[in-house]
């Protein structure tokens, strides 16, 4: 009475398989997960070159004329100088979506920030970037997304400081002094 043992091992090979089926699945996630990071790092990098741009372009306008760009593309090659001034090497496209920047219109005309069009939740809390109220086309502010980072620049922010990039106010740090009695 020699039982087969066909069926056994069956039920092992399945098995075997769920189990690589998942951690293929869990890699595929972690990969996923790492490019998603990789694109945000490059969303900040790229986007303190355009904050950088905008307000070279709008410093170097006449005192009494000050304007941001019509085009992106006046950040590469300024037509308001003579001879070649450029802000921005060359205009990046979103490194989450590969497409066109969404843009904020400024005051006077011309554009002020960009943003990215992603829907996706941003990993990080803060971005760093100009707090700057959600562009008309932009998806509902209550729904945090990448298209809530604005990067440019707003001199109505600062006055006083015109040589920096505005940033987002953060609360003031805790005095971590001992307190004496």
């Amino acid at each position: 009475m020699r039982q087969s043992a066909g069926g056994y091992t069956y039920v092992a090979v399945l098995v075997l398989l769920a189990v690589l089926s998942m951690a293929a699945a869990l890699t595929l996630e972690v990969s996923d997960t790492s490019a998603r990071r990789a694109a945000e790092a490059e969303l900040m990098s790229v986007g303190k070159e355009f904050e950088r741009a905008f307000a070279s372009y709008y410093r170097q306008s006449a005192t009494g004329a000050r304007r941001f760009p019509d085009r992106l593309e006046d950040l590469t090659r300024d037509p308001r100088l003579p001879g070649l001034r450029r802000h921005l090497r060359r205009v990046y496209v979103d490194p989450l979506t590969g497409a066109a920047w969404g843009t904020v219109p400024a005051p006077g005309g011309g554009i002020m920030a960009v943003y990215s069009t992603s829907p996706d939740t941003p990993f990080r809390e803060d971005s760093g970037a100009l707090a700057m109220p959600p562009a008309a086309s932009a998806p509902d502010a209550t729904h945090r997304s990448y298209a809530t980072w604005r990067f440019g620049y707003d001199p109505t922010v600062d006055s006083r400081n015109r040589d920096s990039i505005i940033r987002p106010s953060r609360p003031p740090a805790p005095d971590l002094a001992p307190i004496r009695q």
